[in-house]
């Protein structure tokens, strides 16, 4: 049994512990249910979704197991998820406000002081549009009822406006995070051209199939960075070939 899959089953039966009938479902996105997870890259998404808003007391006990038992066996990326309302997901609004959010972004914060982290962390996010749709055409149900009972279905054109959030300040961090933008650019062209729901993986594939040579051989070694199984990194590219590329992208996409 793999590192993940034993933190799916501690996460499972720890969260049904702590939440009990309050628990609706957890329900699984991103790279993990779309083909393209990699434990050296990647992180695991996840939704977790109750009737009520959780007390203080409770969001500190889901912190601590997730820190204390979860994140061990996390991927490189960690872990990230959020609390959502039942009401608000059988009822789509954008921006779609969550009870609760942790990720590898948020870990120093919590660290530091947990008590203002569990208090504040509380609002909206654009990018759970983008997360709802994954769950209704990929999603994975770790414990609770089927997606289809409990999520609403998600506009295209915020969806689409979920997808911009995400790549709007391509044309700077493409210099430090190419690998990311390089193939979340492409999943939003592929998404713009032929309405195509991808991961970053099969985005990367599709661009290779659609775009110039002097493109695919940067999503190429793009790709090939994701999908690997070593640690140390072995993409290179010029600033200027990134900002060149970064460019071409953003004007398909009429940005």
């Amino acid at each position: 049994m793999s590192d993940t899959q034993r933190c799916l089953q501690r996460l499972k039966y720890n969260y049904q512990k702590i939440l009990g009938d309050n628990l609706v479902g957890i329900y699984l996105h991103g790279s993990y249910v779309m083909g393209g997870y990699n434990e050296n890259v990647s992180d695991l998404d996840y939704l977790v979704i109750v009737k009520t808003p959780l007390s203080f007391l409770i969001k500190r006990q889901l912190m601590a197991i997730t820190i204390e038992k979860l994140w061990p066996l996390a991927p490189a990326k960690g872990l990230e998820f959020h609390v959502l309302l039942l009401p608000n997901v059988k009822h789509f609004r954008q921006p779609m406000p969550f009870d609760f959010h942790f990720s590898k972004m948020h870990f120093q914060h919590y660290q530091k002081d947990p008590t203002d982290y569990i208090k504040s962390m509380k609002g909206t996010d654009p990018d759970l549009a983008a997360h709802i749709t994954i769950i209704n055409h990929f999603g994975r149900v770790l414990v609770g009822r089927p997606v289809y009972q409990i999520f609403d279905k998600v506009p295209q054109k915020i969806y689409w406006q979920s997808i911009i959030f995400d790549i709007e300040n391509a044309k700077t961090t493409i210099i430090s995070q190419p690998v990311y933008v390089i193939l979340n650019l492409c999943r939003a062209l592929a998404y713009k051209k032929d309405r195509l729901i991808t991961s970053k993986l099969s985005g990367g594939q599709w661009g290779l199939r659609h775009l110039d040579s002097q493109s695919g051989s940067l999503i190429q070694q793009a790709l090939t960075e994701y999908t690997r199984h070593r640690l140390k990194s072995t993409f290179s590219a010029s600033t200027d070939e990134l900002n060149i590329f970064a460019t071409k992208m953003i004007t398909k996409l009429d940005l």
